[in-house]
C-alpha cells in the first residue's frame, strides 16, 4: 500500500500501543455438539487461496480501514472501555448508543483481521491485540445480550441490525472463541432470528395507495433485518428454524425497495412471481424513497444491507438468493442519474451524485430536501458503489460505479489525512450521528469484504426456490410467566404455556422444568401428551430456590412436542433475582407525591407485577417525586430491592430512575440507607440495611433521562433481615 494513500512513514516509527486486557479461558479442542451453536457451520476458510485484492481500488479502501482500525485500537478502544479489566465489558446499557458502535468495530476488526488485510505497521498495533480486542467486544455484546444475561438488550426493534454486527464478526473469528462464547453468539443469533417466525413485513404505502407512515419509508428497516436473516441462514444452516428464517429474507429482500408497479409484476424470483411476495410500496417508480420527512439520499444506500447479501453466502460457499438484487439497479440510478429540478427542490438541482464540468465522478454529493446527518458523508456511498461495480447492477448509468467508489474513497482519505490517529470527522456538523467513526469503520470493513470475497470466490446468485414445508413452521410457541424474584425459601410459582399454531395435533407434548443446583420445584397442574389445533396448554410449577447460592438465577422451561414427523423443542429463560425472604412490602399501603394517571397510581409499586401496565408513574411537571410504602409494623429489614423502566423499551437507561435515595423509618427518625446517582439499571439492590423501621420512602431528585422526564417504578420489595 502507497504511503500517499497510507501514512505508513509516519505510522511505522510510532511505538505499538500496549493494550491491557483480561485473557479469556483457553479454548478447548472439543466442538459444541448441543445448543444453539451445533447448528453454526464454520467458514471453510481453505476455500480462499486468492489473498489480498491489489487493485487501486481496493488498496483505497484498504486504507480507509486500517486507519479506522488504528483509531479504535490507539483512541476508541481506551477511551471507552480502556479501565475495564472483567472478562466481558459493561457496555454502559442496552440501547442503540451502548449496543451498536461496539458491534461496528468489532464487525470491522474482525474482517481485517480474518481477511489478513491488518496491518500492524498501519495501525501500530500488533496483530493479536486487535484480535484480542474484536473478541472482547463479539462475546461481550452476546454476552449482555437477552438471551444470555437477565436485563439485556435484544429482540426489540432495530437489535436485528445491532445483533448483525456481532454475530457476523463472532462467525468471522468462531475459531478463536471459547465454546461457551460460541454458544452465546449462536443464542444471540437464534434469539433475534426467531423474532421472525411470526412477523408481518412493514410498508411505507399499501396496495390501494394508502400512505401508512407519512415521511417514512421501511426500506432500510426490511433491508437491514433481511441482512441478519441473511447471516442467520449462512452461518446456521443447521438450525431446525432455517427455511422459515429463508423464506423470510427473502419476502423482506424484496419487499425493502418495492415499487407499487411490482404488485402487479408477475416476474417469478426465488419461486414466486413478485406480486405475490408483496404487500406494498417502499419506494417510488423512479427509485427515489422518503425518510425523515424528505428525499433523502443517505436512506437510497441503505439497500446495501439487501445488495450484501452475498458475504454471507459468499463466505459460506452458497450461492445469494436473486431477490438480494431485486430493484438495485433502479436504486443505483436514481442516485447516480435522476435528475431533481430546482425549484421544487433545493438549488442547485442536478444529479445526488455530482460530476465535474467535465462528466467525471467527484465525491460532492446533492441533497434535493437537504441532510439531517451531516454534510460530509461518503463511507455508505462508497459501499454501494463498490456492491454496484461487483455485482454489476450499474449498467446503463452516465458513470460507472467504479468511478464513483474511487472519488468517494478518494474523499474519505482526504478527510482520514487531516488527523494523526486515523478519524475520519472533524466539525460536529461533518456528520451528526453520536456513533459516526464507528459507523465508518463499519461500512470500510463491509466494503473491504466486498473486494476480497470478489477476489477469492466467484460470486453466485440463484432463483431457485426455497419452499417452506409444513414441519418447517414451528407449530407452536412458548410463553413462560416467571416472578421477578423467588425468595429463599418460599414457594413460587413459575408457569409455561404452549400454545398450538399448527393445522394437526402436535403428539408427544412434554414439559420440561431445568433448575440450577439445589432448587426445588414441585408441578401442580398441567398434563403432557396430545395438544389438538389451536389449543392451548398450561403448567404451573412451585419454585423454591434454597438457603444459600447467588442472588441471581438462571430458570429455564422448556416442551417438546411431535408434528408432521418433525421433533421440536421449544425453551425460554428467566433471568430472577432471589431475595432472602418474604416480601413484607407487596400489598402494603402506599403514599405518592403525585400520578400521572389514575392506572399509574402507588398501588402499582407493591402488587407484584412487572408488565407496563403495572407501575407507579409520577406526574409530568414533578421535579421530586416521592413513595412511602407503609409496613404497617416495626421490621427488622435485610435488602431492599427497586425496579424500574419500560418493557416496551426493553428497560432503556433513558427510562430508570436516575437519581434517587431509599430511606428508612426507625424510631430516630428517617435514615438515608442508600443514594444512587446516574443510575441506568432495571433493577438495583440495597443489602446489609440492618435497621428496624416500619416505612420506607423513595425520594427521588432527577426521575429520569427521557424526554417524559417522570418516575416509572414496578416494585419496591423489602426484606425481613434472616433470623
Amino acid at each position: 500500500m502507497s504511503a500517499v494513500r497510507r501514512r505508513l512513514a509516519g505510522l511505522a516509527a510510532t511505538a505499538a500501543v500496549v493494550l491491557t486486557l483480561t485473557a479469556a479461558p483457553a479454548q478447548s479442542t472439543e466442538e459444541n455438539d448441543s445448543g444453539a451453536a451445533a447448528a453454526v457451520v464454520p467458514i471453510d476458510w481453505d476455500r480462499f487461496t486468492a489473498g489480498l485484492p491489489d487493485d487501486d481500488q481496493a488498496e483505497r479502501t484498504r486504507a480507509i480501514l486500517l486507519n479506522a482500525n488504528e483509531y479504535a485500537l490507539r483512541t476508541w478502544f481506551p477511551a471507552k472501555f480502556g479501565s475495564q479489566t472483567g472478562p466481558y465489558l459493561d457496555l454502559g446499557g442496552v440501547g442503540e448508543g451502548s449496543i451498536r458502535p461496539p458491534g461496528s468495530e468489532a464487525l470491522a476488526l474482525a474482517t481485517s483481521v480474518a481477511t489478513g488485510a491488518y496491518d500492524a505497521a498501519a495501525t501500530g498495533v500488533p496483530e493479536p491485540r486487535a484480535r484480542e480486542v474484536a473478541i472482547l467486544l463479539t462475546t461481550s455484546i452476546a454476552y449482555r445480550h437477552e438471551t444470555n444475561s437477565a436485563g439485556g438488550w435484544g429482540t426489540a426493534w432495530q437489535s436485528a441490525l445491532w445483533a448483525f454486527n456481532a454475530a457476523f464478526a463472532g462467525w468471522l473469528l468462531w475459531d478463536d472463541l471459547t465454546l461457551a462464547d460460541q454458544e452465546r453468539v449462536a443464542r444471540m443469533v437464534q434469539a433475534e432470528a426467531d423474532v421472525f417466525l411470526d412477523y408481518t413485513v412493514p410498508y411505507y404505502q399499501r396496495p390501494d395507495g394508502t400512505v401508512v407512515t407519512p415521511g417514512d419509508s421501511k426500506a432500510e428497516e426490511n433491508a437491514w433485518n433481511a441482512a441478519f436473516l441473511n447471516l442467520a441462514v449462512s452461518m446456521m444452516p443447521e438450525h431446525p428454524n432455517v427455511a422459515v428464517w429463508q423464506d423470510k429474507a427473502i419476502e423482506l429482500m424484496i419487499s425493502a425497495y418495492s415499487r407499487p408497479t411490482d404488485l402487479h409484476d408477475d416476474t417469478v424470483v426465488n419461486g414466486k412471481e413478485l406480486r405475490e411476495w408483496l404487500n406494498g410500496s417502499n419506494i417510488f417508480e423512479d427509485g427515489t424513497l422518503v425518510n425523515h420527512s424528505r428525499i433523502h439520499p443517505d436512506y437510497f444506500t441503505s439497500i446495501a444491507n439487501s445488495v450484501g447479501a452475498p458475504l454471507a453466502y459468499g463466505l459460506a460457499g452458497r450461492a445469494t438468493p436473486r431477490a438480494a438484487l431485486h430493484n438495485a439497479g433502479v436504486v443505483y440510478h436514481a442516485l447516480a442519474d435522476h435528475e431533481f429540478a430546482a425549484p421544487p427542490y433545493a438549488e442547485p438541482g442536478g444529479t445526488i451524485y455530482m460530476r465535474d464540468a467535465e462528466g467525471a465522478a467527484t465525491a460532492d454529493i446533492y441533497y434535493p430536501q437537504g441532510n439531517d446527518w451531516g454534510t460530509s458523508r461518503q463511507l455508505h456511498f462508497l459501499l454501494l458503489d463498490t456492491l454496484a461495480a461487483v455485482f454489476g447492477f450499474d449498467t446503463g448509468t452516465a458513470v460507472p460505479a467504479a468511478d464513483w467508489a474511487a472519488a468517494h474513497a478518494g474523499r474519505a482519505l482526504a478527510m482520514q489525512a487531516r488527523f494523526d490517529d486515523g478519524r475520519t470527522y472533524g466539525a460536529p456538523s461533518e456528520d451528526t450521528y453520536s456513533g459516526r467513526e464507528e459507523w465508518v469503520a463499519l461500512l470500510a470493513g463491509r466494503t473491504y469484504l466486498t473486494n476480497w470475497l470478489d477476489h477469492n470466490a466467484p460470486i453466485q446468485f440463484t432463483d431457485q426456490a426455497f419452499p417452506v414445508r409444513p414441519g418447517d413452521h414451528l407449530g407452536a410457541t412458548l410463553t413462560v410467566d416467571a416472578a421477578a424474584s423467588y425468595p429463599r425459601g418460599v414457594p413460587t410459582p413459575l408457569t409455561a404455556t404452549v400454545t398450538s399454531r399448527s393445522e394437526v395435533p402436535l403428539h408427544r407434548l412434554e414439559f420440561q422444568l431445568v433448575l440450577p443446583d439445589g432448587w426445588q420445584a414441585v408441578r401442580q397442574s398441567g398434563a403432557d401428551g396430545l395438544l389438538r389445533p389451536g389449543a392451548m396448554s398450561t403448567t404451573t410449577w412451585l419454585v423454591t430456590a434454597p438457603d444459600d447460592g447467588g442472588d441471581t438465577a438462571e430458570l429455564r422451561a422448556g416442551v417438546s412436542y411431535r408434528g408432521f414427523g418433525v421433533q421440536r423443542e421449544l425453551e425460554r429463560t428467566a433471568f430472577v433475582a432471589v431475595p432472602p425472604g418474604v416480601n413484607v412490602a407487596l400489598g402494603k399501603p402506599v403514599t405518592v407525591s403525585s400520578v400521572l394517571r389514575a392506572t399509574a397510581g402507588g398501588d402499582k409499586a407493591v402488587d407484584g407485577g412487572f408488565a407496563d401496565a403495572s407501575r407507579w408513574i409520577s406526574a409530568e411537571g414533578d421535579p421530586a417525586p416521592w413513595l412511602v410504602v407503609d409496613l404497617t409494623a416495626p421490621t427488622r429489614i435485610g435488602e431492599i430491592h427497586l425496579y424500574s423502566g419500560y418493557v416496551t423499551t426493553n428497560h432503556d437507561p433513558t427510562t430508570t430512575l436516575k437519581d434517587f435515595t431509599v430511606e428508612a423509618r426507625t424510631d430516630a427518625g428517617w435514615r438515608e440507607v442508600a443514594r444512587f446517582t446516574g443510575n441506568v439499571a432495571h433493577r438495583v439492590v440495597v443489602d446489609d440495611v440492618g435497621l428496624s423501621a416500619d416505612q420506607v420512602r423513595l425520594s427521588i431528585t432527577d426521575p429520569s433521562g427521557s424526554t417524559i422526564d417522570v418516575a416509572r417504578v414496578f416494585e419496591v420489595e423489602v426484606y425481613e433481615e434472616a433470623s
